[in-house]
């Protein structure tokens, strides 16, 4: 019997615009794209269980398939099913079109930026374009987030994200993903931050927050902080992702699947089709979600630490994959400290706002 499907990511092309610095998609050929059918059968296996789901419409770059994300809108809508919609993209193609799509259909957007336009620049290409399209969804009042990839190249300028992206109203947060040892990566490139590189940053970054948190509306989220949160608050160890509680199903676009996003393409990670799915196989990653790091026992974030991506604790070496633990203990140290928090409540109380 197929696992409870929460979250479907649909990689809709391999296709891609850019040339990042550190891409995982596999290399094989011509890009193809998803067909209707796929994309049909996907949500059906996603449905199965009745209960609500993500789909998050991923690639290779897929604004390449415009129809296809307007597809999968529609599908979603037609068949009433529970589940809501995203896209991740490089923001280089947001067409008027396209951002009209993502209004009508509520399609959350995520944009990947890694920094200011020269380190955008350096590690994927099109830094102007994507500078642009972030302008546009602004212009429309669409809705986004950033996701950064943080490596030793970009942690360095990683304070500096926040003050760009926290000038735009519409740019409610930001998530940072340590970089996966895998794909172009591999060529020594681009590597994981050093364990020092990654305190001194994360602490600049989080100043950076709070600065620009005082100065907005809406202040800006960080996901990393917001899951220890939420885990502090109902006193339960959570999960790093779906994934690792066997609930994820990525679909390459000739409908084979995988565990999640950054396995997809991986023979050693095949799980069947849409139409035929190993459902033993999906299973693969749980459990593997906690890094094992030797001060695990004595960690005081240990009762509601989500862990570490799965995937990431297979391509990553035991030393990388603990960089998770430098990421969450710092940003829960500068949570704790009496000055402020990025989601601007200790700074609106400070300044006499609502408690």
């Amino acid at each position: 019997m197929l696992p409870t499907v929460r979250y479907l990511i649909l990689w809709l092309t391999e296709g891609c615009n850019l040339r990042c610095a550190y891409c995982y998609r596999p290399n094989q050929g011509a890009p193809k794209a998803m067909s209707r059918e796929v994309v049909d059968q996907a949500l059906t296996l996603a449905a199965r269980s009745g209960r609500f789901f993500h789909v998050q419409i991923s690639g290779g770059e897929p604004t390449l398939e415009p129809d296809l994300i307007a597809y999968t809108a529609e599908a979603l809508q037609r068949r009433r099913l529970p589940a809501t919609l995203a896209v991740q993209t490089n923001g280089t193609r947001l067409t008027s079109e396209l951002i009209h799509l993502f209004r009508r259909y509520a399609i959350q957007v995520g944009i990947s930026l890694d920094g200011p336009p020269p380190i955008q620049e350096n590690l994927r290409g099109g830094a102007a374009k994507t500078v642009a399209g972030i302008r546009r969804l602004e212009a429309a009042g669409v809705p986004f987030r950033i996701t950064a990839v943080v490596s030793e190249a970009s942690i360095g300028t990683l304070d500096l994200l926040p003050l760009f992206v926290g000038t735009f109203r519409w740019c409610q947060g930001i998530a940072l993903d340590l970089l996966t040892v895998k794909g172009h990566a591999l060529q020594g490139h681009v590597a994981p931050p050093k364990h020092h590189s990654l305190r001194v940053g994360l602490q600049r970054f989080y100043r950076s927050v709070l600065f620009v948190n005082q100065h907005r509306h809406q202040p800006l989220r960080l996901r990393e902080l917001d899951r220890l949160r939420r885990a502090k608050a109902s006193s339960s160890t959570s999960v790093f992702c779906p994934a690792a509680k066997g609930e994820s199903l990525a679909v390459r676009p000739d409908g084979s699947v995988f565990p999640c996003g950054q396995t997809c393409g991986e023979k050693d990670w095949a799980c069947g089709t849409v139409w035929h799915p190993d459902t033993t196989r999906l299973r693969r990653l749980c459990g593997l979600a906690q890094p094992r790091g030797a001060d695990c026992a004595t960690c005081h974030i240990r009762r509601f630490c989500p862990g570490e991506c799965p995937s990431r604790l297979i391509y990553n070496t035991a030393h990388h994959a603990s960089l998770v633990c430098t990421m969450y203990q710092t940003l829960w140290e500068l949570w704790e400290k009496p000055n402020g928090i990025p989601d601007g409540s200790k700074a609106q109380r400070g300044k006499g706002g609502e408690k």
